[in-house]
């Protein structure tokens, strides 16, 4: 039966009713998530009002209260107050809702509808985001909304009984004894908390769009065995860090106990868990009928650990962090929610005073338990908080947190800098900046900094360095650094004259205690309670070495990681320990605090990563020539991970609601500050004043030009950056979280691989090692990488490959086995055999010795996961707070992007002798279009827009462009968002004998340009780069490598940014600052800037640059309006739908193009009408074959659609049309991964996005969505007409696209589609007498496995 084709289908199969099936029982009201909360709360209120006794808390070791006790400060000592205190979340989150409000919650799901209100499935701490995986509609949640209502919970269940009045917060006052060493002297600042004023109890609910599950790297297993401790009261040596003592206090005469008796925390726990189990079942995807897929869930795999305790034996004491065999109770594992905190007292004493002290009711966030966490020491955490307790819960699920006893993390999923964290105590505000925004600075001091280090390091692992060695090494180091030594300014002669003056120093260290001789083993003084030890440098086990503790939610770069001989008293003991260096003398006051500090937190992250106990480290001060030891204490590691905790909220509370800590109000610091401009442009951004600032005039004058109008855009675009950061920093913490087994719709990792072989030399003059990593294959797992089954893993590495890493990624190198974090890196190869990832060094495991450490490698399991790169929300807050500083450059932009202002174009005669404009005319290969726009760019006094539409020449006429601004004398910096944009301008300007400079990664740059990077060039000192500078014209870069410090201190004619459509407005504003004219070119009715928050977009972040000046000032835009690709009725789908028949076919050759076939067309009939050239487009309607999507989890594709496509394709092969001409396009990754593994011949098959800037002689879409009883079709993807015009403009002569009529007629645009093209075109619906969809499967299932 041959099949049938029809201009118009009876619509009566797709007019069945929109319920699903699974909505018929659902009932009009009372049937929402907070109902079950209500009900579930109201229970456990009833149950726990039974409950006649509480229990006491857990007794942390008492301690006696000092004689003359001092306020920890002013501020903190009134925040006490009667009573207990429960710490409640927002209230403007939790409001009373009037009775219209209440009514509005309880509409039914059916009602709803009408509203677009959609509902999910999801776990706890779940949260919602569309991808090209997802098939589910789209939708936003704020916040976590179980967290949300867990916090509701929380209000209806027994609070906690109320305690007595208590005084101000006490700390006791540190003994001091004469002869205190050097290490020991740290200023009495360090003393009292950070100065910002009361503690912010503001609950941060956004925290947990950070995600909630959590997988421990070490299954929480505690390492080491000791850590040296000394009483707080008892000690000689007065503690540097805010660590408040143990508190004192009887635990019999706690004022009305505060803990709940164990049957209610079980009652309320299956409440709990009741709760859940039935949110889950009843939130369903309504999207469509759902198939049998399961609802999505992020649970990490639980494993089996145990949690060592950690106590304090007696006063003076190490601290236990021992193995025990025998535990009572249960360990941490995984993160915890806070779901009440409620602040008590101790009962006093006869003459004592009362102790404050926190009750933290939490719940585990994988098995739905909860806990309670007794806190004795201050901290800033509210309900909502995510935490990770390290420590043991007894039998009761108790935990004591305090001076001496375990830790409390707060948002362990915040990884914090140690230098950051060493470096907040003056000022909270400047690290949180430092933190936020990526700056241009460039100091000398700095880069000799960084200079002598690598000299050290070099020296470090050599075997008998000398200082010839050293010295020629210098020269190396600076013929690697010399684009930094041309963004200071200074000449590569001098500071080579600086470098060989401390030579002989390094030399003499290293001969000194690395190779010594028994005698002359060097002492080194660890403290007076420790004296001078004898220290030899046994072996260097790595240098510049990464750690990553999500556990304690550190992060740092240790200098030096050595195994050293440490000899007290004749007994000598092997230790591991980091050796930090410094190129400065030994310092005093705050920054010998600083240092000490940096060097207890990398011996914490060593501790981690060795899983070794490390309780000490070195400091070696080059120019004063001294070494010095650093003991570990947990007074000081206490107090330490407290300023860590503050500084994570600072961070996520800055992050969240934009809210910076206090300004420091001291004159004398804050004019020397580097962050003086934005620190004050951030304080009147959001209501302060010259008052609140405490700087007077100082302030007056960085912020006199600034605008309440100003004020609202940067507060706007300060927001909008910040929710798309937190959606990439959600992204990032699921790397930690599914590291325990793989996750089969992750679309950004690579698990399960083994090295193929180690490099044999280095990449480039770059000094980069290039690893290859292939698939694991089980039969020959060991064998080495030469002589595994490349077949097998081919075919399983391509399956692998099918996610959203590409070559010049960056990426996250980690071991599967152990969750052990280990190298970053760039991929610089994908192929269908390997993945081929570019590291700055040799790859080494922890703890590994050089002999066996090539075989762990070869013996290791890896995965890669692609690292979201934060540094790019600091550059786009940097670019944004930089066009409202007071100069020219940012008055300029503010007045053109900010104000409005309409651009000005010269009005003079255009007919002159200007040989710009002669050079314009006289091109034959320009169009009427082009020549105007080209035009356009030469009168700009301020920019000009370049509306290129599909298939116009915009390249070309840009290449043009350039050459005309070029004959000017004109400096011309070219820009575009991605590397692949750049590469292709500037392979024509190649062509047209233009020269330029490329700066970038040498990875990522095409090949035919590497050679016009400076590190593929030949330079050699600063006057050369300079040289060549002033020889070139063009630069090219991407717009985020304008911080290159090539591009420091340099200015440019005019600015060229293309695909600036698809470019967000903050990162536009980078390479603007550059130049006093600029030239957008885009379109934007193509696909907008990719962003990730469905919030940021819905606010506006998906408004670029081009669109919003574009809509401002239409007088700004040149359209390119003919363009050179489709034929005439391809081009008329897009016309009517999106350009309003604007666009034009350049040719009559190019409007009557047709497909040509090298062979007869020989095929069954219902493929030879789909590849009629005479019919450019045509619809494949699916309705009458069983082609209904396959769902699993969040993924979704369609397999009968596959067949179809493959089998077109074959058709197209078999009859003479090459792979190279025929794309196959789809919304969804995972249908794409599925046609690759269908189709014999090898077609290039991406997502609509992958395919922008691209064509093909034959384009084929696979649209995936269809349902039998189809509802409003409404998922992002299918909706988005910019996705739809891109699949629409890839094609020059033939359009076939795969889908169902029914299903895609819910969706408007798709709808005006097949009325177009069932207009104009031909619709083809197949049936089971058509298509034996059957055979064809199995045919194409055993082609598959044999490939």
């Amino acid at each position: 039966m041959p099949p049938k084709t029809r201009r118009k289908l009876n619509p009566s199969s797709s007019k069945k009713s929109n319920v699903p099936n699974n909505q018929s029982q659902v009932q009009p009201s009372k049937f929402g998530i907070q109902h079950f909360f209500e009900r579930h709360s109201q229970n456990a209120l009833l149950a726990s009002q039974k409950l006649n006794h509480l229990s006491s808390p857990p007794a942390p070791p008492s301690a006696t209260p000092p004689t003359n006790p001092i306020p920890l400060s002013p501020s903190k000592s009134n925040a006490a107050s009667n009573g207990a205190v429960s710490v409640s979340p927002n209230p403007n989150l939790h409001s009373h809702s009037s009775p219209a409000t209440e009514a509005a919650d309880e509409v039914s799901p059916l009602v709803s509808k009408s509203t677009s209100l959609k509902r999910f499935n999801f776990s706890p701490g779940m949260l919602i985001k569309q991808s090209q995986d997802d098939g589910g509609d789209e939708v936003t949640w704020k916040i976590s909304p179980v967290n949300e209502r867990l916090l509701a919970v929380s209000k209806h269940t027994p609070v906690l009984p109320d305690s007595s009045k208590h005084n101000s917060f006490l700390i006791h006052q540190c003994s001091q004894t004469k002869g205190i060493n050097t290490a020991a002297k740290f200023d009495k600042w360090l003393s009292s908390p950070s100065p910002k004023g009361k503690a912010d109890k503001k609950p941060l609910l956004q925290a947990n769009r950070f995600g909630l599950k959590r997988l421990n790297p070490f299954q929480d297993k505690e390492v080491g065995d000791s850590i040296a401790d000394e009483n707080t009261c008892l000690s000689s040596r007065q503690t540097p860090f805010c660590t408040p003592p143990s508190l004192p206090y009887c635990p019999d005469k706690l004022a009305n106990g505060v803990a709940s008796h164990p049957l209610g925390l079980k009652q309320h726990k299956k409440a709990l868990l009741e709760l859940l189990d039935q949110v889950e079942d009843v939130i369903s995807v309504e999207d469509f009928v759902s198939s049998e897929s399961e609802p999505y869930s992020s649970k990490a795999q639980e494993g089996m650990s145990k949690e060592i305790p950690v106590t304090a034996d007696s006063i003076g004491n190490d601290v236990s962090m021992g193995t025990t065999n025998k535990v009572s109770g249960t360990s941490s594992n995984g993160y915890f929610l806070v779901l009440e905190v409620s602040e008590k007292q101790t009962f006093p004493e006869s003459g004592g005073s009362q102790w404050p002290y926190k009750v933290l009711r939490l719940v585990n966030e994988k098995s739905g338990e909860e806990r309670a966490v007794y806190l004795w020491e201050e901290c800033v955490i509210a309900p909502g908080d995510t935490v990770n307790v390290i420590g043991e819960f007894d039998e009761e699920g108790k935990c004591n947190v305090d001076h001496e006893n375990n830790f409390l993390i707060v948002h362990p999923d915040i990884l914090v800098s140690g230098t950051r964290v060493a470096g907040s105590f003056s000022c909270p505000r400047r690290t949180v900046l430092d933190e936020r925004l990526r700056c241009n600075e460039h100091s000398t001091a700095a880069l000799i900094g960084t200079l002598l280090h690598q000299i050290f390091q070099a020296g470090l692992v050599k075997e008998s360095p000398t200082v010839h060695f050293l010295e020629e090494y210098a020269r190396i180091v600076l013929q690697k650094n010399m684009e930094s030594l041309y963004a200071c300014g200074v000449n590569e002669h001098e500071i080579y004259k600086t470098l060989t003056e401390a030579i002989p120093k390094l030399v003499n260290w290293i001969g000194l205690f690395k190779d010594t001789q028994e005698p002359q083993v060097p002492t080194v003084d660890f403290g007076s309670d420790n004296g001078a030890k004898k220290v030899e440098v046994l072996e260097v086990i790595d240098i510049e070495e990464l750690a990553w503790a999500p556990k304690y939610g550190l992060k740092g770069m240790i200098d030096v990681s050595v195994r050293v001989k440490v000899d007290s008293g004749g007994k000598g003991h092997e230790k591991i320990m980091p050796l930090e260096f410094k190129t400065g003398k030994m310092a005093n006051g705050q920054a010998s605090a600083e240092h000490c500090a940096q060097v207890i937190l990398y011996s914490l992250l060593m501790s981690e990563r060795y899983l070794k106990h490390i309780d000490s480290g070195l400091l070696y001060y080059l120019q004063s020539d001294q070494t010095q030891g650093i003991i570990v204490r947990r007074s000081d590691l206490v107090g330490l991970i407290m300023r860590r905790n503050e500084l994570a909220h600072d961070i996520l509370k800055a992050l969240t609601t934009q809210q910076l800590p206090p300004m420091l109000q001291i004159p004398s610091m804050c004019k020397g500050c580097r962050h003086l401009d934005v620190c004050t442009l951030y304080h009147k951004a959001f209501g302060g004043n010259t008052e609140s600032s405490g700087l007077g005039d100082i302030f007056d004058s960085h912020v006199h030009h600034f605008s309440n109008a100003h004020g609202v855009f940067l507060r706007h675009w300060d927001q909008l950056i910040d929710l798309e950061a937190r959606e990439m920093q959600l992204a990032k913490k699921e790397i930690w979280r599914s590291h325990n087994h793989k996750n089969e719709n992750s679309t950004g990792c690579l698990s399960s691989l083994v090295l193929d072989e180690l490099p044999q030399q280095e990449s480039h003059k770059e000094n980069r090692f290039i690893y290859h990593f292939v698939c694991r294959y089980s039969p020959t797992n060991n064998l080495s990488g030469s002589d595994r089954n490349s077949i097998s893993a081919a075919s399983s590495l391509t399956k692998d490959l099918d996610c959203s890493l590409k070559s010049g990624d960056y990426v996250i190198l980690s071991t599967e086995s152990g969750h052990q974090f280990v190298a970053t890196g760039i991929i610089v190869e994908l192929s269908p055999d390997r993945v081929s990832v570019s590291f700055s060094k040799g790859l080494r495991l922890p703890g590994g010795n050089l002999s066996s450490m090539r075989e762990k490698l070869l013996q290791e399991v890896w995965r890669i996961d692609k690292d979201e790169i934060m540094t790019s929300f600091s550059v786009m807050r940097f670019n944004l707070i930089q066009m409202f500083l007071d100069n020219e450059q940012s008055s300029h932009l503010r007045k053109m992007i900010v104000d409005l202002a309409a651009p000005r174009f010269d009005s003079g005669c255009i007919f002159s002798q200007d040989p710009a404009i002669s050079y314009i005319w006289s091109k034959k290969s320009l169009n009427d279009d082009q020549r105007r726009a080209i035009l356009k760019i030469l009168t700009a006094k301020d920019y000009a827009l370049i509306l290129g539409m599909p298939g116009t020449g915009k390249t070309s006429t840009m290449v043009h462009a350039v050459k005309a601004l070029l004959m000017r004398g004109a400096s011309i910096l070219l820009t575009s968002y991605t590397n692949s944009a750049v590469d292709n301008l500037l392979i024509k300007l190649k062509s047209q004998g233009i020269d330029f400079v490329r700066i970038g990664r040498h990875e990522s740059v095409h090949e035919e340009i590497k050679g016009h990077c400076f590190s593929g060039m030949n330079i050699n000192s600063v006057e050369e780069i300079k040289l060549k500078f002033d020889q070139v014209k063009v630069v090219a870069v991407t717009c985020l490598g304008i911080t290159s410090p090539l591009l420091s201190g340099k200015k440019f004619d005019v600015c060229i940014i293309d695909e600036a459509g698809q470019t967000t407005l903050p990162v536009s504003l980078g390479p603007l600052m550059f130049s006093s004219t600029f030239v957008l070119v885009g379109d934007h009715y193509q696909l907008p800037p990719l962003i990730q928050s469905t919030e940021a977009r819905e606010k506006g972040m998906g408004i670029s640059l081009f669109c919003r000046l574009s809509e401002a000032h239409s007088h700004a835009i040149a359209p390119l309006q003919s363009q050179y690709r489709m034929c005439q009725s391809i081009m008329e789908l897009s016309n009517a739908l999106i350009y309003g028949d604007r666009l034009r076919c350049g040719s009559p050759e190019i409007a009557n193009a047709k497909l040509k076939f090298t062979k007869p067309i020989s095929c069954s009939s219902w493929l030879k009408i789909v590849l009629n050239p005479s019919e450019p487009v045509i619809f494949v309607n699916t309705d009458m074959l069983p082609a209904l999507e396959a769902r699993d989890q969040k993924t979704v594709n369609n397999p009968m659609e596959a067949y179809i496509i493959a089998e077109i394709t074959d058709g197209l092969v078999n009859n003479g049309i090459e792979g190279k001409d025929i794309g196959i396009i789809t919304p969804y990754n995972s249908q794409a991964s599925f046609i690759r593994h269908t189709c014999k011949a090898s077609v290039e098959t991406h997502t609509i996005d992958r395919y922008q800037g691209r064509d093909k002689d034959c384009i084929l879409v696979s649209f995936v969505r269809s349902n039998v009883n189809p509802r409003s079709c409404s998922a992002s993807l299918l909706a988005d007409w910019h996705r739809i015009n891109v699949a629409l403009t890839r094609p020059k002569k033939k359009l076939i696209m795969v889908g169902s009529w029914r299903t895609l007629s819910k969706v408007p645009m798709l709808k005006l589609l097949i009325d177009k093209i069932d207009e104009q075109s031909v619709i083809l619906s197949l049936s089971n007498d058509d298509f034996n969809h059957q055979t064809l499967a199995l045919q194409r299932c055993s082609w598959s496995q044999i490939r």
